[in-house]
C-alpha cells in the first residue's frame, strides 16, 4: 500500500469514527422514542390541571419518578408534547427547576416537540427517594380549542430509557370561552329578558273572545245599539196601553152615570 493510499484510508476513518461521535452525541442530548423501558422505575404525572385556557395564567405540570432499587442514579427528564388544535407555537412550555429556569434542548416537528435537559436533574433517584420535574405551560390568547397530549420520560445519564407516562387535557381557546355551556337565567334588570318574561306571562288572546268584543257599542257606556229602539217601543207600547185604560175607565162612567136632560120640566 503506497503512503497516499495510507493517507485516504486514514481519513476515511477517521471521517467514520467523527461521524460515529457526532452520532452519539446527538443521541444523548436529544433521546428520540424508546422502545424498551428498565424494571424497577416508575414514572406517573401528579399535576396536570383538567383545561389550559387561552389567554389564562400559566398551570403547572408535575411529574415524578420513583425507584426500588437500591443503587442510586442521577436523571435527565424530556418531555414529548404534542398538540391538537392550537398551534404548535402558540403552547409555551417552561421548565423550571424551584423557582428558576432549568436549561433545555427543543426539537419541532409538525405538531410534535420534545423538551429534553440538557444536564441531569439536581436530584438524585433512589429507593425511598424520588426526583421530580416541573413545567410551566401556557396557552397564548387567540388559540383555538382542541388538546394537549404529555409523554413525559426519565432518562439515566447514560441516555437510557428508565420508564415513562402518559397524559393529556384539553384547551379552551377563546371561541369556548365566549359561549357557556349552560345558558344563565336573564338578570330582572335586563329589558329584553324582562319583556320576554311579559310575553311568556300573557296568556294569548282567544279568538272567539276577539269576534264577541268586536261588536260595536254604543256612546252611553258600552250598551248594545238596540235598547234604544227597544225602551221607544216600549214607551209608545205604555202609553198606549194607558190610554186605552183611560178610555175604557170613561165609557164605563158614561155607562153608569147617564147624563141629565138638557131642559127640565116642571
Amino acid at each position: 500500500m503506497t503512503f497516499r493510499e495510507e493517507m485516504i484510508a486514514v481519513r476515511h476513518r477517521a471521517a467514520l469514527a467523527a461521524t460515529a461521535l457526532a452520532v452519539a452525541v446527538a443521541t444523548l442530548a436529544l433521546p428520540g422514542r424508546a422502545t424498551a423501558v428498565e424494571p424497577g422505575f416508575e414514572v406517573r404525572v401528579t399535576e396536570l390541571p383538567p383545561a389550559f385556557g387561552a389567554g389564562a395564567e400559566s398551570r403547572t405540570l408535575t411529574v415524578v419518578a420513583s425507584s426500588d432499587r437500591r443503587r442510586c442514579q442521577k436523571v435527565r427528564w424530556s418531555l414529548v408534547m404534542q398538540v391538537e388544535g392550537p398551534d404548535l407555537d402558540e403552547v409555551e412550555v417552561e421548565r423550571v427547576e424551584g423557582d428558576d429556569d432549568f436549561p433545555v434542548q427543543i426539537q419541532r416537528e409538525d405538531d410534535t416537540a420534545r423538551i429534553t435537559d440538557e444536564q441531569p436533574d439536581p436530584g438524585e433517584l433512589c429507593r425511598g427517594r424520588t426526583v421530580t420535574a416541573r413545567y410551566r405551560i401556557s396557552v397564548d390568547d387567540d388559540a383555538d380549542s382542541g388538546r394537549v397530549r404529555f409523554a413525559p420520560q426519565a432518562f439515566s445519564a447514560g441516555g437510557t430509557l428508565l420508564q415513562e407516562t402518559s397524559a393529556q387535557t384539553a384547551v379552551v381557546g377563546q371561541e369556548g370561552a365566549a359561549a357557556p355551556s349552560e345558558s344563565p337565567s336573564p338578570e330582572p334588570d335586563d329589558p329584553q329578558a324582562s319583556a320576554g318574561e311579559d310575553e311568556e306571562a300573557t296568556p294569548q288572546p282567544d279568538p272567539t273572545r276577539d269576534s264577541i268584543a268586536g261588536v260595536p257599542a254604543s256612546s252611553s257606556g258600552g250598551t248594545p245599539s238596540l235598547l234604544g229602539p227597544g225602551l221607544i217601543v216600549g214607551a209608545v207600547l205604555v202609553f198606549l196601553g194607558v190610554g186605552l185604560l183611560l178610555r175604557l175607565r170613561l165609557r164605563n162612567r158614561s155607562t153608569r152615570h147617564p147624563g141629565l136632560p138638557a131642559r127640565l120640566h116642571p
